[in-house]
């Protein structure tokens, strides 16, 4: 009897012991599990709140850094051509934003040069279906960035003086999955920062000022004329933009002594009219000239682009009494320095 009671207390034993381990496995097993729970939660949460916070932020940087470079673009090159700054000088385009490792990729820009917009050139004298109504103004204008500007009375009292040219562009585009995407552009001296095609920006305004002062009107610009190799870079990192000085002009003009008076013409062909036409209007508003001085063709329509066409605006100032134009024409390269 003795024996079999032995024998039954080791079953207990063992029955116990092998209940007592199960129970430690089912315990380790649960802990697993709520602490990949609970990793997953925060894990969740830094997807769905901490991730879209970070990339906006970088985001915005990369927007930032954009603006200050087409800035310091257009900085480079007035300096250029208004005070004989160095002939070639160099700015940096981020073109992509920050990333999240492993978690976000970095945004991508597209940085474009086109020195040539406006396919089919301008119609002039002996060009097929040209008339004196049309010159100047482009031939196919599904796409063209243009700008004219004329003197009735050109420097030293001569006869008229008519600039009429076909403006390269630089752009980028800035597609943000979590800051407001972006396009900016630097075209005929100002430069655009649009979201929307609801919503354009002068952000950087050309130096076109009218001003009157003693009953004397005054009128200054500028006409800077981009030209090189087309190029566009999509990629990560930087990229260098170099612009190179050609030429400069100087126009003045004081009228003559028949025609102390004379009228200035502005004329742009943009895809951006809301931008130019805001601009043009502030600078009319803020210039102190009377309106019967002003024949104003501004864009009063949507600012939605319908189909891709070119908007002119127009505005020709009369009585002026002296105006100042500069002329210039520089080179524009992407990734290399120009020679």
């Amino acid at each position: 009897m003795g024996g079999l009671t032995e024998a039954r207390s080791r079953r207990r034993y063992r029955r116990g012991r092998r209940l007592r381990s199960n129970q430690r496995g089912l315990v380790a097993v649960i802990g697993t599990l709520l602490a990949l729970l609970v990793f997953f939660a925060l894990f969740g949460v830094f997807l769905t709140q901490y991730v879209p916070l970070w990339m906006s932020s970088n985001e915005s940087a990369f927007t930032s850094s954009a603006q200050g470079s087409f800035a310091q673009l257009k900085s480079d090159i007035d300096t250029q051509y208004i005070f004989g700054g160095p002939p070639t000088m160099g700015v940096p385009f981020q073109v992509s934003s920050q990333g999240v490792p492993l978690i976000a990729q970095p945004t991508q820009g597209t940085l474009e040069f086109l020195p040539q917009t406006c396919p089919g050139g301008f119609y002039a004298p002996g060009v097929q279906g040209a008339s004196k109504t049309n010159y100047g103004q482009p031939v196919n204008s599904s796409f063209c960035v243009f700008e004219n500007q004329s003197l009735s009375v050109g420097p030293g009292g001569s006869k008229a003086l008519y600039l009429n040219v076909e403006m390269g562009v630089v752009t980028m585009i800035l597609p943000n999955r979590y800051y407001p995407a972006q396009e900016l552009e630097y075209e005929a001296d100002g430069v655009i920062q649009t979201q929307t095609q609801d919503y354009e920006l002068m952000a950087y305004a050309p130096p076109l000022n009218v001003s009157k002062i003693a009953g004397n009107t005054t009128v200054s610009s500028s006409f800077v004329q981009m030209y090189g190799n087309s190029s566009i870079v999509i990629g990560q990192g930087a990229q260098e933009v170099y612009s190179h000085l050609r030429f400069d002009q100087h126009y003045t003009s004081r009228g003559s002594s028949t025609t102390p008076a004379f009228n200035y013409t502005f004329e742009i062909g943009t895809q951006f009219p809301c931008a130019w036409s805001r601009f043009i209007q502030h600078q009319l508003n803020v210039s102190a000239i009377s309106s019967s001085q002003i024949i104003w063709s501004p864009y009063t329509g949507s600012c939605v682009d319908l189909n891709g066409m070119t908007t002119k605006l127009t505005l020709e100032l009369t009585s002026v009494n002296y105006a100042s134009i500069y002329f210039a024409g520089t080179v524009i390269t992407v990734g290399i320095g120009s020679s």
